[in-house]
């Protein structure tokens, strides 16, 4: 096993691997007793079923380092999403172009400071696409059933994408009111019936899902502002995104968009094109295309809301939005740019057209979506500082910061920053404890975030008594020990590292107490 695969590609990437190492050891991560233990039950924001398909895959596979499991299973997924798309544009055109297009862009689609990671993004890109694919298998029998098993599939991998559900409620509403009946009828009772089970066996699992609304994006459920309100807001944003470099809000959905465009832009025209034809022509483009263009619409509103916070830079929108796009674009380019032509000269034009806007967007993917490879001196930043952990190790506990994270799992060490932990926040806690809204829908929310302020006052405490043979730090992401309090306490800054995660550099602090 190369150390190098140790290295995460993001902050907090850390966070998934933890949730199922824990699976792997036999721990409900959502299970009361982590209300009763001496180390709180940490926080996890991502559904569980990437998780438990890599712990199953490390049952039959254990020999595979389990970091690299979780990699492994993103590129089958990866491969899987581009080939079905691929799928899907072949069989509704004569040429390989647009097929071959299909698949490298839809796996643009999986993108997340790379395209893998050990987060479950790939996974959920992957089932959207099934979706699509389903809908397209138009003799397959009990296909609203496997949609409906899909999309709630969807909302235990990554909640958002559930918003293609959204998207095949109203087109089967529209082309089949029997299959919308049974769709909804399947979906809702499926759904229902796992949420049961989940609050019975994982009664924490909906209570961690309150915590990441109010810990991550900091928005109140019950605070939505009006969507004509949030246009002109929009509007009003968009000059100061030349300007500034926000972390959320309008300005910073607006830089995305702008982005997106950069790349995809004769994508979208391409779609552009197919649905004005469509309209024109009264008639569908191909079968299944309608639900298509209604996902569209359906994530590009869906998106007003997401494509405020930063959950990865344009990660929202190529999950979202992009894959319907791309295959919708392609079998457009397919069907009516790539048809045999009498004149050969203007076929000729036509293919060389389509061969050139898709070298563009190629190039534009690889520009601004690119694969962050880790050069010899990152990699030897890496391993130093996990060795001075190792060492630090062997005399005392570790205060370990998320992107140290992989150190503390694959040795078997306890950490408590793993990423996620930022959705407990003394601020929610006291808007709990005033909302007996909150504390009758989610009444054990209140025993997990007193358990983890209290926790965080206890390693406070083993700081100021130098209990840590040393600690990590991220300046601006402390949670526990800020610099002065580490100096007052008696530590020392022994070593400081630039570790390059994905697309971004994090200055990462080692603290040892001067031993007099």
């Amino acid at each position: 096993m190369l150390h190098g695969m140790h290295i995460p590609n993001e902050y907090r990437e850390a966070a998934n691997v933890d949730l199922t190492m824990s699976i792997i050891k036999g721990i409900n991560p959502y299970s009361l007793a982590g209300l009763h233990e001496s180390h709180p039950r940490l926080v996890f924001q991502y559904g569980p079923l990437f998780s438990l398909l890599v712990a199953g895959l490390h049952f039959v596979l254990p020999f595979i380092d389990v970091i690299v499991l979780h990699y492994l299973t993103a590129f089958v997924c990866v491969v899987a999403a581009g080939m079905m798309a691929g799928r899907i544009v072949r069989e509704n055109t004569d040429t390989w172009l647009p097929c071959v297009s299909a698949f490298l862009f839809t796996v643009c689609c999986t993108w997340r400071y790379g395209y893998v990671n050990a987060v479950p993004d790939t996974l959920g890109v992957t089932l959207l696409v099934l979706v699509f694919f389903i809908e397209t298998r138009k003799h397959l029998k009990y296909r609203e059933y496997l949609e409906a098993v899909t999309a709630v599939a969807l909302f235990y991998t990554k909640q958002y994408l559930v918003v293609i559900a959204v998207s095949l409620f109203i087109y089967k509403l529209i082309t089949d009111k029997k299959g919308c009946i049974r769709l909804s009828a399947a979906g809702l009772l499926l759904l229902a019936g796992t949420m049961t089970a989940m609050q019975i066996w994982c009664p924490l699992y909906f209570t961690y899902s309150l915590l990441v609304v109010h810990g991550v994006s900091g928005q109140s459920t019950g605070a939505a502002a009006p969507l004509l309100s949030m246009v002109s807001v929009a509007v009003s944003s968009a000059a100061s995104a030349d300007y500034a470099e926000p972390a959320s809000g309008w300005a910073f959905e607006w830089q995305q968009i702008r982005s997106l465009a950069g790349i995809f832009i004769f994508v979208f025209l391409g779609m552009a094109a197919g649905v004005v034809r469509a309209f024109r022509t009264k008639t569908p483009l191909f079968d299944g295309s309608r639900l298509f263009v209604i996902h569209t619409a359906v994530a590009a509103t869906a998106l007003l809301y997401f494509g405020q916070n930063d959950g990865a830079w344009l990660s929202y929108y190529l999950q979202m939005l992009m894959p319907g796009v791309v295959i919708y674009a392609f079998i457009f380019i397919g069907k009516i740019c790539l048809i045999d032509i009498p004149d050969r000269r203007i076929s000729l034009a036509y293919n060389v057209l389509s061969l050139v806007m898709v070298m563009f967007t190629l190039y534009r993917c690889d520009g601004r979506l690119p694969v962050y490879d880790e050069d010899g001196a990152a990699r030897e930043r890496w391993e130093s500082i996990y060795d001075t952990c190792d060492r630090y190790a062997a005399s005392g506990d570790i205060l370990y910061v998320a992107p140290l994270g992989y150190n503390a799992l694959i040795n078997d060490r306890y950490l408590y920053d793993n990423g996620h932990e930022m959705a407990i926040n003394e601020e929610f806690y006291e808007e709990y404890k005033r909302s007996g809204l909150y504390m009758s829908l989610f009444p054990y929310a209140g025993d997990l975030m007193e358990k983890h302020l209290s926790y965080r006052d206890e390693m406070r405490e083993k700081v100021t008594r130098q209990e840590y043979s040393l600690v990590t730090a991220v300046p601006g992401y402390e949670t526990i020990a800020d610099e002065d309090h580490l100096k007052r306490s008696g530590y020392e800054l022994v070593d400081t590292y630039d570790l390059d995660m994905g697309r971004t550099s994090y200055e990462v602090q080692l603290w040892a107490p001067v031993r007099l």
